[in-house]
């Protein structure tokens, strides 16, 4: 019990199981299958503070303990103890960098205490993160837009919605997410895509790269097609040739070909594509230096512009239109 951290009446501690697992610990001190059941005893009689505080002493005691520490965040999630939530959430994130798990736990931590802005940025790098796009669920797309809309920005949660429904038209564009886009929409009197009709671009041989010609704030870039990137991600030099606005505060945690890199928010006043246009757009920025986009790419075009738009695609040709 010391070794763990945790304090019990002698009437649990005692008690059959609880006894016979804490003897199990004492013997194999990094005995995974009885720290779990040790937990889910003391939850049975109420005690799920001192669970959640063995979960965390078992991973502390044997060097790291990821599934521990998960079981500790939804006990101390139950308690609604969010600042105990976010502390062993950053200990979950640091054993694995590259989970969308522990990134949801801290936004979920910072969502519910009141810190929209850093709930913004765990939201998005835990969907960054997610390894297949097409299986996401949409909570934390609609986690997401209920915390701009906290913050005023209704056009940046109807982005966060309309991004999750063009993942998967079919499936997920339902009338309960239309309704919701439509409420942000209103409240936000966002702009829509301007002009065009359908805008459609040959396809390279013998790859999947689509490189496109767009144009931020004014100024022409290549880009790389991404329909899997949650915003259009940019090259630091060439954000600040183009004047976007970033928020510096921000840290967002984003997946490309060379592993995970660190990048802010920000926000294009215009994006273009030929004819097609949209105005106020949500964007990444992320240093040269850690760019994985190649030789004489400025940036990804993703889904804070795309969403934007109708796309189809064949073998040999991409069709992008206006809604």
């Amino acid at each position: 019990m010391d070794r763990l951290s945790i304090t019990l009446p002698p009437s649990i501690a005692y008690h059959g199981p609880v006894r016979r697992l804490l003897e199990t610990l004492g013997r194999e001190r990094c005995d995974s299958k009885a720290i779990a059941d040790l937990g889910t005893a003391l939850e049975r009689f109420g005690h799920r503070r001192e669970a959640a505080k063995a979960h965390i002493g078992f991973s502390e005691a044997c060097g790291g303990q990821p599934e521990s520490l998960r079981r500790a965040v939804n006990l101390l999630a139950d308690l609604n103890d969010y600042q105990a939530v976010i502390k062993v959430a950053d200990d979950l994130i640091k054993l694995e960098p590259f989970s969308d798990n522990g990134y949801y736990l801290r936004a979920l931590g910072r969502d519910r205490s009141g810190q929209a802005r850093a709930a913004i940025d765990d939201y998005l790098t835990a969907i960054e993160l997610f390894p297949n796009k097409q299986q996401i669920a949409n909570v934390g797309y609609v986690a997401m837009a209920a915390n701009y809309a906290k913050l005023g920005q209704f056009c940046d949660a109807a982005i966060a919605i309309n991004s999750w429904v063009s993942i998967n038209p079919i499936h997920n564009d339902t009338s309960q997410m239309r309704a919701i886009i439509g409420d942000y929409t209103a409240k936000g009197r966002c702009p829509t895509g301007a002009a065009g009709g359908e805008e459609v671009f040959p396809l390279a041989r013998g790859g999947n790269v689509v490189k496109l010609q767009v144009t931020v704030n004014g100024v022409r870039g290549t880009f790389i097609l991404d329909t899997g990137a949650t915003f259009v991600s940019l090259r630091q030099s060439f954000a600040e040739k183009a004047k976007v606005a970033v928020d510096q505060e921000s840290s967002v945690r984003l997946h490309t070909a060379n592993g995970i890199v660190s990048a802010h928010r920000g926000r294009a006043a215009s994006i273009q594509l030929r004819s097609l246009v949209a105005k106020d757009v949500a964007i990444v920025v992320q240093a040269d230096a850690k760019g994985a986009y190649g030789d004489g790419v400025d940036g990804l075009l993703g889904m804070s512009f795309l969403s934007h738009f109708k796309l189809s695609m064949d073998t040999q040709t991409l069709r992008v239109s206006r809604r």
